[in-house]
C-alpha cells in the first residue's frame, strides 16, 4: 500500500477507540453515553464452563503452558479511528464490524499497539511480525527475489525446528508456494531464504481451501485476499469473512478445550487494531502496557514453548501473556 499523505491517529488517553470497553484507568461510563451502548460498557461476568461463540473468553482458569496451536489472522488498512486521509474505516466498528467488535468486548485488545516500521509499507510489518527484525532488504513492498529477502531466523523456522508444523494458508491461491490470487507482500514465508527455509515453501504455504480448523497445525497464519483483508473492500466484507473463518475455529474442539490461541491484528498504523482471543483472555481494553508486532511474536513464541529469538526488536519486547491473561 502507498502511505502517501496518510495521517496517523494517536490515543492520548482516549477511552473509546472504536470499541466500547472499560477498565480501571477509564473509570465508569459517562452518564451521557448512548443508551444503546451502555450494556457494552460493563465487564461481563467471567464464565467457568466451556467457551462458546457467545462467550469465547473470560474464564478464570490458568492459561495453558504451552498452547497446542496458535492461529494468526492479519488484516489490512484500518486504525481504531479511521486515522487516514481520507479515512478508510474503523478498526472494529460496532456498526460495520459487529462480529469483530463483539469479540473485542469479550476478549482482549491493547489500546496502543505499534507496527514494526512506521516509515514502511505492508511487507516490512509482516516480516517484523514473524522475525522481529526491521529488515532493510524487504522494503517498499518489493517482490521476493535475491535482493528482496530475509535470511533472519523466523517463527516458521522455529516451529519447524521444534518438531511442529507451520502453515500459511493463502486466500485465493490455487497452488502451493504461490501468491496467485493474493499479494506476495502479505505472505512473509515467501521471503525467508535463510538456512533451508525456501525448501519448505511448497509444504508450508498452501491454498486457503486446504485450511481445516478441525486439524490445526502448530502455527497457522491466515492471509485473506485483498478484498477479505480490507485492502480493497468494505468493513462489512472483512467482518463477514472473519466471522465465517474464526467461528469455525472458536467452535472447534481444540479452542473449547483451551488449547488454541487466536490473534487478529492489522498490519499498521499506530494504534494498530488487535485482538487476542483465548478462553482465559481478559475482556476489553488493556491500557497498562502497549502492544507491538514484536511483543506479539514473543508472546507466540512463549505460547508455543519456543526459544525466544535474540534479534531485532525482540531484544526489548515484552510478552503480552500476563497482561491479557493468555
Amino acid at each position: 500500500m502507498n502511505r502517501g499523505g496518510w495521517v496517523r491517529s494517536l490515543l492520548a488517553g482516549v477511552c473509546v477507540l472504536g470499541l466500547i470497553a472499560v477498565n480501571a484507568s477509564c473509570g465508569a461510563p459517562a452518564s451521557g453515553a448512548p443508551a444503546a451502548l451502555r450494556p457494552q460498557l460493563a465487564r461481563r461476568a467471567a464464565p467457568t464452563g466451556v467457551p462458546t461463540l457467545a462467550q469465547p473468553c473470560g474464564r478464570t482458569t490458568t492459561p495453558p503452558r504451552p498452547y497446542r496451536h496458535v492461529v494468526l489472522l492479519v488484516e489490512e488498512n484500518r486504525t481504531w479511528t479511521g486515522g487516514r486521509s481520507p479515512a478508510v474505516g474503523m478498526g472494529f466498528s460496532a456498526r460495520t464490524m459487529p462480529f469483530l467488535h463483539g469479540l473485542a468486548t469479550k476478549c482482549s485488545y491493547f489500546a496502543d499497539w505499534s507496527e514494526t516500521n512506521a516509515a514502511q509499507n505492508s511487507l516490512n510489518q509482516y516480516i517484523g511480525l514473524t522475525s522481529g527484525v526491521l529488515n532493510s532488504k524487504t522494503v517498499n513492498d518489493c517482490s521476493p527475489s535475491p535482493t528482496c529477502r530475509s535470511t533472519d531466523d523466523n517463527l516458521f523456522r522455529q516451529v519447524r525446528a521444534a518438531g511442529g508444523s507451520a502453515r500459511t494458508f493463502v486466500d485465493g491461491a490455487t497452488s502451493p508456494c504461490s501468491a496467485s490470487g493474493n499479494a506476495a507482500k502479505h505472505i512473509p514465508a515467501l521471503y525467508y531464504q535463510g538456512a533451508k527455509d525456501a525448501t519448505f515453501c511448497t509444504a508450508e504455504v498452501r491454498p486457503f481451501s486446504q485450511f481445516d480448523p478441525g486439524h490445526l497445525p502448530t502455527f497457522t497464519m491466515i492471509v485473506p485476499n485483498l478484498c477479505h483483508d480490507g485492502h480493497d473492500c468494505s468493513d462489512a466484507t472483512v467482518d463477514s469473512w472473519a466471522k465465517t473463518t474464526l467461528s469455525r475455529i472458536l467452535d472447534g474442539e481444540s479452542y473449547r478445550a483451551g488449547k488454541t490461541l487466536v490473534v487478529v491484528v492489522y498490519d499498521e498504523d499506530r494504534p494498530v487494531p488487535n485482538l487476542l482471543i483465548a478462553p482465559t483472555a481478559h475482556a476489553g481494553s488493556i491500557r497498562s502496557r502497549a502492544g507491538s508486532h514484536a511483543a506479539l511474536l514473543k508472546t507466540i513464541e512463549e505460547a508455543l514453548a519456543l526459544p525466544i529469538l535474540r534479534q531485532g526488536q525482540l531484544t526489548t519486547a515484552v510478552s503480552l501473556r500476563a497482561s491479557a491473561h493468555i
